[in-house]
């Protein structure tokens, strides 16, 4: 059935509560204060997004993608999502995911999760193995990108469009989509959002859809 809508989430603060995908799996590994040091400085804009990205990268070099996968089954989530995801395929949505994290945290939600399509910060791999090369970073500007790329290609109008997210990562895409959902935002979204949710249970967006 061809899709008459998209929604499209952001990952870390949206669907993880508490807690990003990236500083959880650092915390599994033991080495939490180094990322929370880099994250600190990027949230007060003293380290650009391309810097933190590099420095983490380089520091995830020989990580086993099994591990990753194993450590983000652990992570805390709002409640519901697969509910969401597939009462929102039941309406006609294509049910997309975006983050300015790592893809392959994002493909672990899509596999777990059943959503259409996915994109974030990729890292090359090889047998199963982050080397450390290649990354190719996913910015803030890119989510709002994805969206009208989504909207070209399902042939949905933006204005059937929506976005769910949570922090400022998420200020370019709420300009682009016809309804702006804040989900436990963390105060950048105030002035963008439609609705401005606050709770740990994903279906709870399914009212205002």
């Amino acid at each position: 059935m061809k899709p008459t809508r998209i929604i499209l989430f952001d990952l870390d603060g949206t669907l993880t509560y508490g807690v990003s995908s990236t500083r959880f799996l650092f915390r599994r590994a033991g080495d939490e204060a180094f990322f929370e040091f880099l994250e600190r400085e990027w949230l007060k804009d003293r380290m650009g997004h391309l810097a933190l990205a590099k420095k983490v990268t380089a520091r995830m070099t020989g990580w086993k993608v099994r591990d990753i996968e194993r450590s983000l089954h652990l992570i805390p989530k709002v409640r519901g999502i697969g509910a969401t995801v597939r009462a929102l395929k039941k309406r006609g949505f294509y049910v997309a995911l975006a983050t300015l994290g790592y893809e392959l945290s994002a493909r672990y939600f899509q596999k777990r999760y059943g959503f259409d399509e996915v994109r974030g910060t990729t890292l090359e791999v090889k047998r199963g193995v982050l080397t450390g090369r290649k990354m190719r970073i996913f910015e803030e500007h890119e989510k709002a990108l994805f969206l009208r790329r989504l909207s070209q290609s399902l042939r949905v109008p933006l204005e059937r469009t929506v976005a769910v997210g949570d922090s400022r990562s998420d200020r370019e895409v709420f300009k682009t989509a016809g309804l702006r959902i804040a989900l436990n935002q963390d105060g950048f979204l105030k002035r963008l959002a439609d609705k401005d949710l606050k709770t740990r249970d994903l279906t709870a967006i399914l009212r205002h859809l």
